[in-house]
């Protein structure tokens, strides 16, 4: 009974993994399709032990195909494309609850060159001044805005061609960095999609539908300075949601997945039991990354992910 129960649990997590979910509560679902396809393995030692050939032969096929469509995203490894190194920390800041000092000892221990936050509010804006942040990355672009409408970019490099994208529920924003000394000048994107869960996944639907050509216009400007795409945010999805591989298009790679580490978990945090979930995540293109992490953001319900980028040698 167990055996069949786990079967069951897997076939609805490989269903759940190819359909473009639509409604909030397939979405939630589809997020965690990842973990519902692991159990195929399970399902089959215990059919097998039970003497169900047929079911056990069963779960065995839905074993290879699980094994045929998450396998790929562990066999990822760090890239160094042989030029400098950013690092980029992405943060959802809960509203503009985060505690500011938090999120500045956040990118000093880091020693974080690009900070992309979401939700950020006016006052959360002025508080991170006080704390010091514009000490450590001088240069931003900013909008602040009430609720779960803002974004944050900071740098540690001046920045140029600022551009603020209106396409999505909640605010975007995109410069390029100017490292100077000939090298190339990565734009770097920080969006957030709407939230799927609890309320109607229809903003999300439509975010998710929406963000493709927002990256490729991205794209599309960098490609005209020869420079790579950074994209950093929360983009209220996991690797297990079809909408969301969907954006791993037109060059774009997802810095946990080239790393061979998708399970990496940001959400929800500050709670008794770790995240569960990784639904922020950094995405790079035309660039590697070697090295991926997260940190706590005291006051937040979402982990930070540091994600160290390697850019192309000039």
């Amino acid at each position: 009974m167990l055996g069949a129960l786990l079967g069951v649990v897997a076939v609805v997590g490989g269903v759940a993994h190819v359909y473009p979910s639509g409604s909030n509560r397939l979405v939630a679902l589809s997020a965690f399709s990842s973990y519902l396809l692991a159990a195929s393995p399970l399902a089959t030692v215990l059919l097998a032990l039970a003497r169900r050939r047929v079911a056990a032969g069963a779960a065995a096929v839905l074993t290879a195909v699980a094994v045929v469509v998450l396998a790929p995203t562990y066999v990822g490894g760090p890239a160094d494309p042989g030029g400098a190194s950013l690092t980029v920390l992405t943060a959802n800041v809960a509203l503009g609850e985060a505690d500011p000092q938090g999120v500045v000892a956040a990118v000093r221990d880091a020693d974080a060159d690009v900070l992309l936050l979401q939700e950020l509010t006016p006052p959360l804006a002025g508080r991170l001044t006080a704390a010091g942040l514009d000490e450590l990355l001088p240069y931003s672009v900013l909008e602040a805005l009430p609720g779960a409408d803002g974004v944050g970019l900071w740098s540690r490099h001046p920045l140029a061609d600022e551009q603020r994208h209106p396409e999505l529920t909640f605010a975007s924003v995109s410069a390029r960095l100017v490292l100077g000394d000939g090298q190339p000048s990565p734009t770097v994107l920080t969006l957030h999609t709407a939230g799927p869960w609890p309320q109607s996944a229809d903003d999300w639907v439509r975010d998710m539908a929406k963000t493709p050509d927002l990256l490729g216009r991205v794209a599309a400007g960098a490609d005209a300075h020869g420079s790579t795409v950074l994209v950093g945010g929360d983009f209220n999805a996991t690797w297990g949601n079809a909408q969301f591989r969907a954006l791993l298009q037109g060059g774009y790679r997802d810095a946990a997945e080239r790393l061979g580490v998708p399970w990496t978990t940001t959400f929800p945090s500050g709670w008794a039991v770790p995240p569960v979930i990784g639904i922020d995540h950094v995405l790079v293109r035309e660039a590697g990354a070697d090295a991926l992490h997260t940190v706590e953001i005291p006051g937040s319900d979402h982990r930070g992910l540091v994600v160290r980028v390697t850019l192309p040698d000039s």
